[in-house]
């Protein structure tokens, strides 16, 4: 019964979100809208439990005095501060304020973390220039020039000068074509794979919530 319960109640709420994609029926689309609230929900509760794990590993290391404690002290600073605003302000809305521009939130949100994601996305073109670099040392071929001269005219292209214009050009071709390409391919690989779990969750040869 431990296994047959979870196994028939995931496979019906499979079904009938399937289901209601293809057939418009009004019972089947509240049905599965009241399964992706309660997913939704089971997400969020998640992400709690997540941020709670992490207050609780760092607090440890701060207790037990771990190399990195102040790193550990910083982050557990920044999670009570943020979370706290967060709620502070929901509760003072009566409701998200995230995308408000003029909340606390917001101004958080734009001014440290997207910063800091736009700040790892630049060091990942240093990281793929050190890499081509160290290609070419290693194995210089065809292969490594063309991953070297493609590195190189995707940070040259984005200087804003006219002299640079046609690099500019090239890289946007490289971005909308070949880019594009790979990235579609990775997609579909990923999608096919979503389907061939789905088909196994269905027939219960997938049991995830088992374990």
């Amino acid at each position: 019964m431990k296994t047959i319960i979870p196994t028939v109640v995931a496979i019906g709420a499979a079904l009938i979100i399937l289901l209601s994609m293809f057939i418009p029926n009004p019972t089947l689309f509240t049905v599965r809208q009241t399964l992706v609230d309660w997913a939704v929900v089971l997400a969020a509760l998640a992400v709690l439990l997540g941020v709670l794990n992490l207050l609780i590993v760092h607090t440890r290391r701060l207790e037990q005095g771990e190399r990195g404690a102040a790193y550990s002290l910083l982050t557990v600073i920044a999670v009570v501060f943020t979370l706290g605003i967060g709620v502070a302000e929901s509760i003072g809305a009566d409701g998200p304020v995230l995308y408000e521009a003029t909340s606390m939130t917001n101004v958080l949100f734009r001014g440290i973390v997207s910063a800091s994601l736009a700040s790892l996305a630049a060091l990942v073109m240093i990281f793929l220039v050190a890499a081509a670099v160290r290609l070419m040392r290693t194995r210089p071929g065809g292969w490594s020039l063309l991953f070297l001269g493609v590195v190189v005219v995707g940070l040259v292209g984005w200087i804003p000068l006219a002299a640079l214009r046609p690099l500019g050009a090239l890289r946007d071709w490289l971005m909308q074509v070949p880019a594009a390409a790979g990235s579609r391919g990775i997609l579909l690989g990923v999608a096919l794979g979503v389907l061939v779990i789905g088909v196994r969750f269905l027939m219960g040869a997938e049991r995830p919530y088992t374990d």
